[in-house]
C-alpha cells in the first residue's frame, strides 16, 4: 500500500508482463466458476427453448466452448474461458431474450457474482465487511473470476475511490462491463445503497488502460 489514497496490487510474477505479452502466453480468460453461475441462471430464468436458440446463433469458434445437451450447457468450474467467447455468449444471450443489453450484462453479472461467492469467494470475503474493503482487496477479488489484469486503487474515500484495471489481455467490451457491474455487486453484498459503477477510461475508447469511479451511499 502506497498510502491511504492508493492501493496498488502485486500480481505474481508471472503476469508482470505488457497486455500483449500476456495475451500471447495464453491470458486474457474468465474462469468458469462466475461464468458456470451466469448460465446457470440464464437457463432457469429463460428456460430450454432459449438455450437451445443461444447455441444455434453462436458462431463456430465459440459453439466449440460448449456441450449443448450437458448441464448447464457444460460450462466446468475448473475451467477458463476466452474473453472473446464469453462476450460473444452474453450478448447472444441478450439478442435471444430480447433484452436491453447493458441491464441484461448487469443481471448477468449479480448472477455470476452471487454464485461465485458462495462457493470460492468465501474465504477472501470474510475481510469484505464494508465498500473500503472491496478496494483494499480489490485485486484478490477480481482474480477470483480473472486469470489476469493488474488493480490499482486511488481517490479512496469512505463515499468512493477510483478503480485503474491495466496489464489485462484481450479486452473486449463486454466482459469489461460485466466486470464493473460485478465489482458494483461486491460492493451492495456489505449492505450500502445506491451503488453507481461509471466508466472514465477504457480501452474500447482508445485509452491505454479502464478507470472506473465507484461510488456509494451509506
Amino acid at each position: 500500500m502506497a498510502d491511504s489514497n492508493e492501493l496498488r496490487s502485486v500480481p505474481p510474477p508471472h503476469l508482470r508482463r505488457s497486455a500483449a505479452e500476456l495475451a500471447a502466453a495464453g491470458f486474457g480468460n474468465l474462469y468458469g466458476t462466475g461464468l458456470r453461475g451466469a448460465v446457470e441462471f440464464f437457463l432457469q430464468r429463460y428456460g430450454p427453448a432459449a438455450a437451445h436458440a443461444l447455441v444455434q446463433r453462436l458462431g463456430p469458434g465459440a459453439r466449440q466452448h460448449l456441450t449443448p445437451n450437458a448441464p448447464v450447457l457444460g460450462i466446468l468450474g475448473t475451467r477458463k474461458y476466452p474473453y472473446a467467447f464469453v462476450g460473444e455468449m452474453i450478448r447472444t444471450m441478450a439478442a435471444v431474450v430480447r433484452a436491453e443489453e447493458d441491464a441484461f450484462i448487469r443481471e448477468i453479472a449479480v448472477a455470476g457474482v452471487d454464485a461465485t461467492t458462495s462457493t470460492v469467494a468465501r474465504i477472501a470475503l470474510r475481510y469484505v465487511v464494508k465498500p473500503t474493503d472491496v478496494a483494499t482487496h480489490a485485486q484478490t477479488l477480481f482474480s477470483l473470476f480473472h486469470d489476469a489484469g493488474r488493480i490499482t486503487i486511488t481517490d479512496l474515500t469512505d463515499r468512493e475511490y477510483l478503480s485503474h484495471l491495466t496489464e489485462w489481455p484481450n479486452h473486449d467490451l463486454t466482459m469489461c462491463k460485466l466486470g464493473i457491474y460485478a465489482a458494483a455487486r461486491l460492493i451492495e453484498q456489505t449492505g450500502v445503497r445506491s451503488v453507481e459503477a461509471r466508466r472514465e477510461k477504457c480501452i474500447s475508447w482508445g485509452h491505454d488502460h479502464c478507470v472506473t469511479r465507484m461510488r456509494w451511499a451509506p
